[in-house]
């Protein structure tokens, strides 16, 4: 079965603002075909669980969700917006949010790996998470669609 890598950035929003809302929907989507790359996890760890512990809500019965009712990205929207907490959709929020994933650095070892496949030095300090993570998610499509020798 082919595979797919997601993408969709980190930094993209859907209507509601939230940066790596759609990035989630996609991954998990891919995932309950059994289509996401396998270097990829869906709804744990990473931006993922960071984004739906900042909503309230359990990554199970988001995947579960995702699974069951195949929603088109306003869909599962619609669906997160009635199960988050309500606090964690103001205004206020959501920038706090943006911004902490926006700023947040690779941690390492991951960093160091990704600055070694991409030829960048270990000393650059230019790249943060989300720029790392894109880089290394078009190096992957790119990787996945060379010819077979």
């Amino acid at each position: 079965m082919e595979t797919h890598v997601p993408l969709i950035s980190t930094r993209t929003k859907g209507p509601l603002g939230l940066v790596h809302l759609p990035r989630l929907w996609l991954k998990m989507r891919l995932s309950a075909k059994g289509k996401l790359a396998g270097e990829y996890r869906a709804g744990e760890g990473g931006f993922d669980g960071l984004l739906l512990e900042a909503l309230g809500i359990d990554s199970t019965a988001a995947v579960a969700f995702v699974s069951a009712s195949q929603p088109g990205y306003l869909a599962f929207e619609t669906w997160v917006k009635e199960n988050a907490k309500p606090e964690s959709l103001t205004p206020e929020a959501i920038d706090q949010f943006n911004e902490r994933i926006l700023s947040f650095p690779k941690p390492e070892p991951g960093r160091s790996e990704m600055l070694e496949i991409l030829g960048f030095p270990q000393s650059d300090k230019e790249w943060l998470g989300t720029d790392l993570n894109d880089l290394d998610d078009w190096h992957g499509f790119h990787l996945a669609l060379l010819d077979e020798a």
